[in-house]
């Protein structure tokens, strides 16, 4: 598979298109905001420490008091659940978006596979999570059922036996393997 930038020919002079500055920085955002996500929550899961409260916090006229805010150990845990779930649908929704804004609503049948493979791994994900954030399950469509979208070196995504099924991280490869879907579109196109 060619490592060179997917563009359009303009038909112009110099005319060849990437994307559209616009949507690099949604991009870069999505991902600032993702691996945010699987740090903070890695660093609450997997450690002793906890959460640092302000003795109290105000913004315009209202005003928080520590025991207001305050969480548990075991709601800390939770929380950082949540926020990894938070980072992966908004890293979809975002990225659906930007592709959609590229390449059209027609991406998922592209002529190009690396397109087509993409489009839908994204919007399988985003869809999943789109319905319930927090217990994300598979809507497989007669369209893709049985299938495997592979984005090559990254992830692939097999379609067997999902449909309305959770949502679990081995089903595309984990959570790096979402960033790296991200960043293989960030240089790529």
């Amino acid at each position: 598979m060619s490592t060179t930038p997917v563009t359009e020919d303009t038909g112009e002079e110099g005319g060849i298109r990437t994307m559209k500055e616009e949507n690099q920085k949604k991009i870069k955002r999505a991902k600032l905001f993702y691996k945010f996500a699987l740090a903070a929550s890695e660093n609450i899961l997997y450690s002793n420490e906890r959460l640092d409260y302000y003795e109290a916090f105000a913004y315009y006229r209202h005003v928080a008091k520590k025991n207001e805010l305050e969480l548990t150990r075991t709601e800390e845990k939770e929380g950082a659940n949540i926020l990894e779930h938070v980072g992966i649908y908004m890293m979809m929704l975002q990225l659906n978006k930007v592709l959609e804004d590229e390449w059209g609503k027609a991406r998922i049948f592209s002529k190009d596979k690396t397109i087509r493979n993409i489009s839908q791994v994204v919007r399988l994900i985003r869809n999943a999570f789109a319905h319930d954030p927090f217990k994300p399950t598979w809507e497989i469509k007669k369209l893709v059922e049985n299938m495997e979208f592979e984005i090559p070196g990254v992830l692939i995504l097999k379609t067997h036996n999902l449909d309305g099924k959770r949502v679990k991280p081995k089903d595309y490869g984990g959570q790096l393997a979402l960033l790296r879907l991200l960043e293989f579109v960030e240089e790529n196109f």
